[in-house]
């Protein structure tokens, strides 16, 4: 019945196969897409440096993940459908914690069965993970569900070494997803007001040791910290340059996320009615408080989009505050002590799994024979022959393999991060690895571009035909310019090719020159 404590754990494993596992599986072969190139580009530049005996590179932001992932470059497969799959698994582990979470405040297994399969599966949709790899959340959340796990778990009178750990835990998800910082807070705050200041220092200690460790360790290995507090300066500058679309984005991205997530987020509401109505009859006094939890639970990642520029996945994370307060009100109902009102709660979740599920089947089933086409090719480092016309990123990056012999270094534009990982090569210097985010910090000057271009010239540049990243046509100004390259090929924007609009002009220098600096 769902009220029931025991259930096989083979229903478990189901459960993740079926709303986790499987699902990504089949997308895992979509074609290369921009945020995965960001983070597996430092994972290949980190391998390509560690391999030399040289440390981790000194250059741009922490990137935890990626540097938890730079070993699949050392084994000549496709890195980017690698790291997908690997994400895959973080994102099971995940998914588990998830489900422990979900079961302890359903206070049921079968009410935490339903529940966390409708916001599992909704929380790895296309929408947010793309076809995997796309950011680290799913990483982070694996520390960050373990500590809500140990959090609710915790009796009256604990032990310090718990809160040591929780603290430790939440700390971890924020090196491996910087944005979740707000979560610190939140956890401290919880704590402090639930058992007490010295419980609250021992959280706050232990998410200090483990963050100044893991932290000092990184820079250490890097070789200093001026290259990472420059790596957040100049995002912000880039952010900054493109603040005027955050409101655009903001509603543009939110609105598509609830769309996506309407059923899960319509469980939630629910969930907070029936915790509403039980305290307005008398009901436990505990439903307000732990509502009040998971609602800054949901409300907290919509400063991440707030401040910044916003997309459907920042919204997604919002998904387990909301999965809170569903898994609340069931326990809610439960006390109700009524098999007819759990029949009825059980009812209304499975028809909102299955309004969720049932649609988007077709499209699961239609992506898998090109990810088994994908699949079966990766083992040999390359994507199928037939996807390149496809893509504009697999396209430009035929066309620069084309050009470029081994070792040869190369310089794109337009946030086209993607292109070091499918090609193989990396930056001159990775103050040139975008240029776009380059022509703004040295504010918007094409003359200081060029400058720094013939300070470390890359053997092959990519500039972007990109309208929505500032400085296009004075990049490609900048490259002519310098009087070394000269101007190659042209991959043209077409609607036709995922990424069409990521097309732009390729230089190769006259020859090879080293850097001056």
């Amino acid at each position: 019945m769902p009220g029931s404590s025991s259930i096989p754990a083979v229903a478990i494993i189901i459960l993740l196969l079926l709303t986790v596992a499987l699902p990504r599986l089949m997308l895992s072969g979509g074609l290369p897409t921009t945020d995965e190139g960001f983070q597996a580009y430092y994972a290949q530049i980190m391998h390509a440096s560690m391999a030399a005996g040289r440390g981790l590179p000194d250059a741009g932001p922490l990137m935890l993940y990626p540097l938890l992932g730079s070993w699949v470059f050392a084994f000549g497969v496709n890195p980017m459908v690698a790291l997908r799959l690997l994400d895959l698994l973080f994102a099971v582990a995940s998914g588990y914690a998830f489900f422990r979470v979900i079961e302890l405040e359903s206070r049921s297994r079968w009410g935490s069965i339903l529940i966390a399969g409708l916001f599992l599966f909704t929380m790895n949709l296309t929408v947010f993970i793309q076809y995997g790899y796309k950011n680290s959340i799913h990483a982070a959340y694996l520390p960050l569900f373990a500590a809500l796990w140990l959090g609710l778990r915790a009796p009256e009178v604990t032990r310090a070494g718990r809160w040591l750990s929780i603290g430790a835990l939440v700390s971890l998800a924020v090196l491996l997803r910087e944005t979740f910082l707000p979560f610190i807070a939140l956890g401290g705050a919880t704590v402090l007001i639930s058992r007490g200041t010295r419980a609250c220092i021992q959280f706050v200690a232990g998410a200090f040791a483990v963050g100044v460790l893991i932290t000092v360790s990184i820079l250490a290995a890097r070789g200093g910290v001026a290259a990472l507090l420059g790596a957040y300066k100049d995002a912000g500058l880039v952010y900054s340059s493109i603040a005027d679309q955050r409101i655009t984005f903001f509603l543009n991205s939110g609105g598509q996320a609830l769309g996506e997530s309407a059923m899960p987020v319509l469980v939630a509401v629910l969930g907070l009615v029936v915790v509403l109505v039980r305290k307005a009859r008398g009901g436990s006094s505990s439903g307000l408080p732990r509502s009040a939890f998971w609602i800054c639970a949901a409300l907290l990642p919509m400063v991440e989009p707030a401040t910044k520029i916003g997309f459907p996945y920042h919204f997604g994370v919002c998904l387990v505050g909301l999965a809170g307060l569903a898994a609340l009100g069931w326990r809610e109902l439960s006390k109700i002590g009524s098999p007819l009102v759990l029949h009825l709660a059980a009812a209304v979740v499975t028809a909102a799994f299955a309004i969720q599920v049932i649609p988007r089947l077709a499209s699961y089933a239609a992506a898998w024979p090109q990810t088994r086409e994908v699949l079966i090719a990766a083992s040999s480092g390359q994507w199928p022959e037939s996807l390149t016309d496809k893509s504009n990123y697999l396209l430009s990056a035929a066309v620069i393999r084309q050009l470029t012999p081994p070792g040869a270094s190369i310089a794109i534009s337009g946030f086209m991060y993607s292109l070091y990982p499918l090609t193989g090569h990396v930056p001159a210097t990775p103050g040139l690895a975008n240029l776009s985010a380059t022509f703004i910090t040295l504010g918007h000057s094409s003359d200081r571009l060029r400058e720094a271009l013939l300070r470390c010239p890359p053997d092959v540049v990519m500039t972007t035909s990109r309208t929505d990243w500032p400085g296009s046509s004075e990049i490609r100004a900048a490259v002519r310019e310098t009087g070394i390259y000269e101007e190659v090929g042209e991959i043209p924007s077409s609607t036709s090719r995922q990424y069409g609009n990521f097309g732009g002009a390729i230089f190769r220098a006259k020859k090879h020159n080293a850097c001056r600096d």
